[in-house]
């Protein structure tokens, strides 16, 4: 039997905290807009190089929690050549690679996999009525049901337009893995701009926001709670076992995080009268509720 872990490089990542992740975000795409307009924000966003420093944001909070580095993947997010908004006509590539995993369907490579080191790899050959009919999965049943997956995502604009779509694949994604391995620990990150960069603005270079209608604030915390906390691993298949959804104001010098209802109603983002709320669904303790999570489905697995 071979340990995934021993063929892995165990390489570090860089360590930062989520506000300056948000504000290092912010400046990275701003910067590109001033200098380039709409062609280098959307070359900067297709590098992920941003949204890779949110990835670096949650494994350094995973290791601060006990996770042994070598044990989060990919290890090693560090650039090539450092951000650059002018070179925008040439993308920026990143070290090492995410960890694809099948699921009933299809497969998919995942933004963030925390694998046991206790955990063998047992390659096994699907046998699905779906398009994995016949697929060579590498890491087989038992590991893949035992890795931990976080999955990030963002939308600078045309948040509203993009809804349907940003959606229909969240609602999938953990529909997908659960129906393989219905024990598996999912988590999903969404980054939701309070104040969005307005597309006609950064095509003539400057960084101006519209507001995010209260409305389309309240449909985003509705759709995230349907599909956030599955305590039972027979049943709610189309759930994340925990979401974040990172609300985030970036119409100011420093992004704040917003993570309970009351604090939004104060400073405009929802009416006074609205019924939702964030419960369960902000950034605080994200990481530590999965890791809670997967130790109770699986006490004897270890990420040390």
């Amino acid at each position: 039997m071979t340990n995934l872990v021993q063929n892995h490089r165990g390489q570090a990542f860089p360590s930062i905290t989520m506000d300056d992740a948000l504000l290092q975000f912010k400046t990275g795409i701003e910067n590109a807009i001033v200098t380039g307009g709409g062609r280098a924000k959307i070359s900067l966003i297709r590098s992920q190089n941003g949204i890779k420093l949110i990835h670096n944001a949650i494994k350094t909070e995973l290791v601060n929690l006990g996770i042994h580095p070598s044990l989060i993947n990919p290890s090693k997010k560090q650039l090539k050549r450092a951000i650059n908004p002018t070179a925008y006509s040439k993308p920026y590539k990143l070290y090492d690679k995410e960890r694809k995993l099948a699921g009933y369907i299809k497969t998919k490579d995942q933004d963030i996999s925390i694998i046991p080191s206790n955990i063998p790899i047992h390659p096994t050959t699907l046998s699905y009525p779906t398009n994995l009919n016949g697929y060579y999965d590498l890491y087989g049943d038992l590991l893949t049901e035992s890795i931990l997956t976080i999955n990030v995502r963002s939308q600078l604009s045309s948040t509203n337009k993009n809804y349907d779509t940003m959606y229909e694949r969240t609602f999938a994604e953990p529909l997908n893995l659960h129906l393989r391995c219905p024990k598996m620990v999912l988590g999903e990150l969404y980054i939701f701009m309070l104040n969005e960069y307005n597309s006609n603005e950064v095509k003539q270079k400057r960084v101006v926001f519209d507001k995010m209608p209260p409305k389309t604030i309240e449909k985003y915390i509705k759709s995230f709670q349907a599909v956030n906390s599955r305590p039972n691993t027979t049943t709610d298949d189309y759930k994340y076992e925990r979401c974040c959804l990172l609300l985030v104001d970036f119409n100011r010098s420093i992004p704040k995080i917003y993570g309970d209802t009351q604090t939004l109603i104060q400073d405009g983002f929802l009416p006074a009268t609205t019924t939702v709320n964030m419960s369960n669904l902000s950034y605080t303790e994200f990481e530590q509720d999965l890791l809670d999570i997967y130790t109770s489905r699986f006490p004897a697995n270890t990420f040390t």
